[in-house]
């Protein structure tokens, strides 16, 4: 709570815009990541370097970030924007395979699931 209440007004804003940007990155991390095994952690993280990149090109003072597509300018929300640019997941990923990379073990076991199902 001190945190909060000590915290300047413009740093609150800019960890929001931040918060924002995780959030919407990880949805689609969680789900195809962690419950498909179809993406790569690297390409995970690339994608949420990316994000947190935009955000921190903008110097964090704003939540609009104009993106280049065939030589026109689109401004959207940078969550936005970071969430369709995840794109490049989906290439990291596919040259991992492509490329023979060791992939992550999983190390999760079916037992590992019933004890939520049972629970």
């Amino acid at each position: 709570m001190v945190f909060i209440l000590a915290l300047p007004l413009t740093y609150a804003i800019q960890l929001q815009l931040l918060g924002g940007i995780w959030i919407i990155q990880t949805l689609p991390a969680l789900v195809l990541g962690l419950y498909t095994r179809v993406l790569d952690h690297r390409g995970l993280l690339i994608g949420w370097a990316a994000g947190t990149w935009m955000a921190v090109s903008l110097q964090l003072k704003g939540s609009i970030f104009t993106v280049n597509l065939f030589g026109m300018q689109v401004p959207g929300y940078a969550a936005v924007c970071a969430h369709h640019q995840s794109g490049r997941v989906v290439v990291v990923s596919l040259l991992v395979r492509v490329m023979g990379l060791k992939r992550s073990e999983d190390r999760t076991r079916p037992e590992d699931y019933l004890d939520v199902v049972e629970g």
